[in-house]
């Protein structure tokens, strides 16, 4: 019980310091994702004007009136010229190129990238095919890439002495592409780095929190522990004294007594009788948390048949109280299950005691066996007052009695047995009690 206790708290624990490392690291990441964006967005906003014009600007000259470009310029219009050496320009500067279209459908390229001109060319074409100035991304020569489209004049002047440029007018449209994989990799970094430092993190506080938890529990572990002991050592111990008990109402059974005498000398039998039970079961109840000591044999068992069995032993007190009792069979015949016969036995006995004890004289008792996916089970429901919803949660408590939904018989141990039985073979045991109907469900695993 108290590792499962455990488990469930070192399970939510972990699950909120997850989510907690998880979130502050999503939003560290987010934060700087668009941190970095926003800088290479700087940076290529900044391309143009900062380099660009200044570039062209130092080595054009107005445009004499009248100029135009020869018809052999006009030819290598087609080809783009690729500006490769340009001014020296500042390490920042040295991932990018610019495309530029002007008024005479001129196309000229300025990069200080080793590209191939095909790459320049389909990286132009795809941006003109999203169409209309603006920015945005796409992936070029397996490199990854922010661009600005822009329809403005960059520069209005000549270039001279660099055909095919001589007399033609520089404007029209531009489109600067920024390489942006450092940023990628960068991101791809901080995301690994992320993932192991969490990962570590809530390993170490993982094996923390065990730790704590073992040292927290061991106290509570052990005082459960001496319970135990001394439940099963006192068990024990009042064994001697009713079986001496038993051996003298016995003996004094067989003298000659008054008679009013032998009513008590009975009485004092069955009263011995009762606590012996008590003792019995409070040993199992103090055994049954240690596997160990409760011998039990597995074998397959057809619950259906031990089920009708069951129901055949208490017929004859069902028929005195005038209850009714309807068997619903398993459509497959039977239902094998592994588990100890004398355990079952002992869970369906004390299911349909306590069915029989809350059922009004002329009431009636459902008994269904079936199997799902994993379980065998048998469902045992009762008319009667039913159990509230304030004891239902509590009635596989030991030595819980119901003030309504219980009489003044027995300990209060039975129920809490028959889940005791049930956990033990890997099943389990659950209530439900709606408009006085109460019903009783054993699942147990199947063989």
């Amino acid at each position: 019980m108290l590792k499962k206790l455990r488990n469930r708290l070192l399970l939510f624990n972990m699950i909120a310091l997850a989510t907690v490392v998880v979130g502050s690291f999503s939003v560290i990441f987010v934060i700087l994702y668009y941190d970095m964006r926003n800088s290479d967005e700087d940076r290529l906003s900044a391309i143009p004007t900062n380099v660009i014009t200044n570039m062209l600007s130092e080595q054009s000259e107005p445009a004499t009136e009248g100029e135009t470009a020869s018809g052999d310029d006009a030819e290598s219009a087609e080809t783009p010229y690729i500006n490769r050496a340009g001014p020296d320009l500042p390490i920042d500067y040295s991932n990018f190129f610019v495309v530029n279209l002007n008024n005479n459908g001129m196309l000229s390229v300025f990069s200080r990238m080793d590209l191939d001109e095909e790459d320049y060319l389909n990286a132009a074409e795809v941006v003109a095919k999203r169409g209309g100035p603006g920015t945005g991304e796409l992936k070029i020569a397996g490199s990854h890439w922010l661009y600005s489209y822009s329809a403005k004049p960059t520069v209005i002047g000549r270039l001279a002495g660099t055909p095919p440029f001589d007399g033609a007018m520089y404007g029209g449209e531009s489109m600067v592409f920024l390489n942006i994989d450092g940023t990628d990799m960068a991101m791809k970094r901080l995301l690994i780095s992320l993932i192991i430092i969490g990962g570590c993190v809530l390993a170490g506080i993982f094996l923390i929190s065990l730790a704590f938890s073992n040292r927290a529990l061991r106290p509570t572990e052990e005082g459960l522990i001496r319970q135990r002991q001394f439940v099963a050592d006192a068990s024990h111990e009042l064994k001697t004294p009713l079986a001496i008990i038993d051996a003298n109402a016995e003996a004094a059974m067989n003298e000659r007594i008054a008679p009013g005498a032998r009513t008590w000398i009975e009485r004092i039998e069955n009263e011995s009788g009762r606590m012996r039970g008590l003792i019995d079961n409070l040993l199992f109840l103090a055994r049954s948390e240690d596997a160990a000591d409760i011998a039990e044999e597995r074998l397959p068992v057809d619950l259906a048949e031990t089920t009708e069995r069951e129901i055949d032993r208490v017929e004859a007190v069902l028929f005195e109280r005038g209850i009714g009792v309807e068997y619903k069979s398993p459509a497959d015949g039977e239902i094998v299950v592994n588990a100890d016969l004398g355990r079952i036995r002992q869970i369906l006995l004390i299911l349909l005691d306590n069915a029989m004890k809350y059922t009004e004289d002329g009431g009636r008792i459902t008994m269904e066996v079936g199997k799902n996916r994993k379980y065998g089970y048998v469902k045992i429901s009762n008319t009667g007052e039913g159990i509230s919803a304030d004891d239902l949660p509590h009635i596989f408590d030991r030595f819980y009695r119901a003030d309504k939904a219980r009489s003044s018989s027995g300990y209060g141990l039975g129920l809490s047995i028959a889940r005791a039985i049930a956990e033990r073979s890997g099943g389990n045991v659950a209530a439900e009690s709606t408009d006085g109907l109460t019903t009783f469900t054993v699942e147990l695993p199947l063989g």
